[in-house]
């Protein structure tokens, strides 16, 4: 029997030509070489406010962007201001502080692009912290207790500062009513085991480091007294957006993707698990599970936009303390221009903010 193979019909040709032009482009692709990635340096601190970034690397955020990020550590975010003046470092970390405020009025290029971290209600990441003999004996029940005591904090007239002068201020005192003394968070555990000071302005984990320890205990989260307070920012360098700005648009992108991630583990919408896992591969502190297992994380706005009432209060603050000669302009100190970029691509949680002025 002869088997007779007929010619395609006409429809059968029209059917089938999409499905050939889609095989023909998937083998062109798989035989193109891919671009190569876009080496950005992001400096990091050993800190919770990583995270977002970290879990937007962990998922292929940053790939799919084109971009390859390289993490370079540093013990403070003051130590990332000169490789970033010498194109050393792309993207850093910085707080509405007095140096970044005095920076802004001298003319320093360095401008907060979007939100890394704040005391958002139940994320109260800054706290004071008291020793626990003075409250298990009833010397400190509250704020208004810590009058004439020794306050350990990490540098003078920093945010951390000014939210302990906001919640004295509440309960009827004010900054000059303690004792401060400086030195690193952790030498203020240290302090607090060994009674050289009373109370702290710290940070997670060290929070939750004293509480396990037994050493101390939280009186009260910033976010009790200070709601929404800007923790720090991102800072794009100078050089980095002059020569790569499609590429400080697309990280962003990815970050702000790693925002969101972040904000859906920490408030109960996903597994924290492979938030952990991506803390624990960059910063060891973190590789214990325990170590994560009662800290309180840093809140984010899931649109990247920074609490900008917070800068105003920062830059009143200073200024009343006679600590700046005049008040800086927000457009000179925050550029929304990357977020705006992400948003569209993204799309938006919350309603649009207008650009600082």
């Amino acid at each position: 029997m002869r088997t007779v193979i007929k010619p395609f019909s006409a429809l059968t040709r029209w059917l089938c030509l999409p499905l050939l032009a889609a095989c023909l482009c998937s083998f062109a692709a798989a035989q193109s070489p891919k671009a190569p990635l876009t080496k950005v340096r992001v400096g990091i601190l050993n800190s919770l406010g990583e995270a977002p970034t970290f879990l937007a690397d962990e998922r292929g955020y940053f790939r799919e962007e084109g971009i390859e990020v390289s993490f370079e550590r540093f013990d403070n975010t003051a130590d990332m201001s000169t490789p970033m003046i010498t194109g050393d470092l792309d993207v850093a970390s910085g707080a509405p502080t007095l140096g970044l405020l005095n920076g802004s009025l001298r003319g320093l290029p360095f401008k907060l692009v979007a939100d890394k971290g704040r005391n958002s209600k139940g994320h109260g990441f800054n706290a004071v912290v008291v020793r626990k003999d003075l409250i298990d004996s009833g010397r400190v029940k509250s704020i208004a207790d810590l009058k004439g005591l020794k306050v350990a904090s990490p540098s003078r007239n920093s945010p951390m500062e000014f939210q302990l002068d906001i919640a004295l201020r509440a309960s009827g005192s004010k900054l000059e009513d303690v004792s401060i003394e400086q030195m690193g968070f952790p030498s203020m555990l240290q302090a607090l085991s060994n009674k050289a000071v009373d109370a702290a302005l710290l940070i997670e984990p060290f929070v939750a480091n004293a509480a396990k320890r037994q050493i101390a205990t939280r009186l009260l989260g910033f976010d009790e007294t200070s709601p929404n307070f800007q923790i720090a920012g991102i800072i794009y360098a100078p050089e980095f957006v002059k020569r790569k700005p499609e590429i400080a648009n697309k990280w962003m992108v990815a970050y702000l993707r790693g925002v969101r991630d972040y904000l859906d583990a920490t408030e109960g919408r996903s597994s924290r698990q492979e938030m952990f896992t991506a803390l624990g591969k960059q910063i060891p502190t973190f590789k214990d599970p325990v170590a994560l297992a009662n800290v309180v994380f840093p809140g984010f706005d899931p649109d990247g936009y920074l609490h900008l009432p917070t800068i105003v209060d920062s830059i009143d603050w200073y200024s009343s303390r006679g600590l700046l000669q005049q008040k800086p302009k927000l457009a000179d100190l925050v550029d929304y221009q990357y977020i705006e970029y992400a948003l569209k691509r993204i799309g938006r949680k919350g309603p649009a903010q207008p650009a600082p002025k």
